[in-house]
């Protein structure tokens, strides 16, 4: 997994995002399966080198988005305003490589206008309807990654961390905003990116 975190204001949680996801593999039935490579303060560089040398199934971003944009950082020095990636522009990036991801998650605000572009080249995406608040970004991240690694669908991973969502006080207000997207051709309950150990 290539995990992509930008915050070039330092306003999100990113790095508590991460720390999340990694106790919930670890944790998980199959964590052995399962390698993350974070990339924090992400430029647009970054990611193109995870793409080339990490060559992940599941690409997460997490950082500042609408629709039109994700912000990655610049590589400045000072915090300030981020660099503008177009949805065209990341949907590209992912299909250039020889291998392309399964999976690209964007847990990021009003991130759902990217959808449409990105399951034009991976078979699988999700996205946020609007904007999303801290605690439930976390924890969205945390369930979907640790059901996914306890060998889940990508279908039931996606709806088990909107459960955890619904359950919890700081998130549930936020419990509708994540969208699960796929092309055509793929069903989602059919995907499983860790799947169990052979016996």
């Amino acid at each position: 997994m290539l995990y992509l975190t930008a915050s070039s204001y330092g306003d999100l949680r990113v790095g508590e995002e991460v720390r999340r996801v990694r106790a919930g593999v670890r944790a998980a039935l199959h964590r052995d399966a399962v390698t993350i490579e974070h990339l924090p303060a992400a430029t647009l560089g970054d990611l193109l080198d995870g793409l080339t040398r990490v060559v992940p199934q599941v690409v997460s971003f997490s950082g500042h988005a609408d629709e039109g944009f994700l912000e990655f950082e610049t590589g400045a020095d000072r915090r300030g305003s981020g660099h503008l990636l177009a949805a065209e522009v990341f949907a590209q990036a992912m299909q250039a490589v020889d291998d392309p991801p399964q999976l690209v998650v964007l847990n990021a605000c009003k991130s759902q206008a990217h959808l449409q572009e990105l399951v034009r080249v991976v078979p699988l995406a999700v996205g946020m309807t609007d904007s999303i608040g801290d605690a439930a970004a976390l924890t969205f991240a945390a369930r979907f990654y640790a059901s996914l690694t306890d060998g889940q669908s990508v279908l039931a991973s996606y709806r088990l961390a909107k459960v955890q969502m619904a359950g919890s006080s700081s998130s549930a207000a936020d419990a509708d905003l994540p969208v699960l997207a796929h092309d055509p051709a793929v069903d989602p309950s059919a995907v499983r990116l860790v799947p169990p150990h052979p016996s």
